[in-house]
């Protein structure tokens, strides 16, 4: 995990033993910091949702993140995009000057993921 600390796991608890349960997978602690009108916001929401802070944040920046991850890496097309990218693929365009120089400065890019 890129900028986060090290994933820690949490342990089983011996009988008698006070402390938080064991959690389902590993996690890692993060720690921002918030304007005091957006706490007061989450605040607000959590307690609306019966949550904790914490949990109204865990759930929240996953749903946000997932649609993110969704949003970027997949297209959606209606019937029509649809039909006209299966043409293309089917007979792509010939390639032409313009294709060739930008095929040119493609070539020197980088994509970082």
């Amino acid at each position: 995990m890129v900028g986060l600390m090290k994933p820690t796991s949490a342990k089983p608890l011996k009988k008698g033993q006070r402390g938080r349960p064991a959690a389902a997978e590993s996690s890692v602690r993060i720690s921002p910091r918030f304007p005091v009108s957006t706490a007061a916001l989450l605040e607000k929401a959590s307690a609306l949702r019966g949550l904790t802070v914490t949990g109204f944040i865990l759930e929240a920046s996953r749903i946000a993140a997932e649609k993110v991850i969704a949003d970027e890496t997949r297209w959606q097309l209606d019937e029509a995009e649809t039909a006209a990218l299966l043409k293309l693929l089917a007979h792509p365009p010939e390639v032409n000057a313009a294709a060739r120089k930008a095929a040119a400065l493609a070539a020197d890019v980088t994509i970082r993921s």
